[in-house]
């Protein structure tokens, strides 16, 4: 073809080397190192070692026996707190009943001394009471009363004034009472006892129904 040289001088046929000298500019052909006698030859780079990643120090665990120990206290724990807990709310449910047991009894004898019902008043007295003074008795000295200072007309329980001894046995209420003939009130304060069958009775009412023993006829 026109314009190509012939194959003497081809670029293509032109060795590395020549290629390598004539890029450098002088001509020459650089020099391969060489290795020194004696060096082995290396075909593979030595490995680095690996250094290992460091270990999670893990906290020892607690003991079986200190668990068990720990759920132990916890139980006794809950335990006595649901015991205190419950003895607590017997106790006042239990005083609740025995006011609510008391106070109806105290009030069932105040209504029949209003209306003069002495049997109904007599049957809410105790034992103690009625095994020293016969229901005639007592009905004479009601009377008497009424005769004096008038019939009662009213009553109202003292702001305060009741009373429960400890065990919740012994209940006592003071009233205000107004009688027909009376310009003014006077206090009346009963005391009541439960008996082994959880009823209220009536032990003291003082030493009389009226403001003072009847001195009129």
């Amino acid at each position: 073809m026109p314009g190509r040289q012939g194959s003497g001088y081809d670029p293509w046929d032109r060795s590395s080397g020549e290629l390598l000298a004539a890029a450098n500019g002088s001509g020459k052909q650089r020099a391969i190192p060489q290795r020194p006698p004696g060096m082995t030859r290396v075909d593979r780079p030595p490995q680095t070692p690996r250094v290992g990643r460091p270990k999670r120090q893990t906290k020892p665990s607690r003991s079986w026996r200190r668990r068990l120990l720990l759920l132990v206290v916890v139980f006794l724990g809950c335990g006595l707190l649901a015991w205190g807990i419950g003895y607590a709310l017997v106790n006042y449910f239990i005083g609740i009943g025995s006011s609510t047991g008391a106070a109806n009894t105290a009030t069932d004898f105040m209504l029949a001394l209003k209306s003069q019902n002495y049997d109904q008043a007599y049957s809410d007295l105790d034992a103690k009471i009625t095994i020293l003074l016969t229901e005639e008795a007592f009905q004479q000295m009601a009377q008497l009363d009424d005769h004096c200072f008038g019939p009662v007309t009213d009553f109202n329980e003292v702001s305060g004034s009741a009373v429960s001894s400890p065990d919740n046995n012994t209940q006592s209420y003071t009233y205000d009472i107004t009688r027909s003939k009376l310009t003014k009130t006077y206090q009346l304060t009963l005391t009541l006892q439960k008996d082994p069958n959880g009823n209220w009775d009536i032990t003291s009412y003082g030493n009389d129904l009226g403001p003072s023993a009847p001195t009129c006829h």
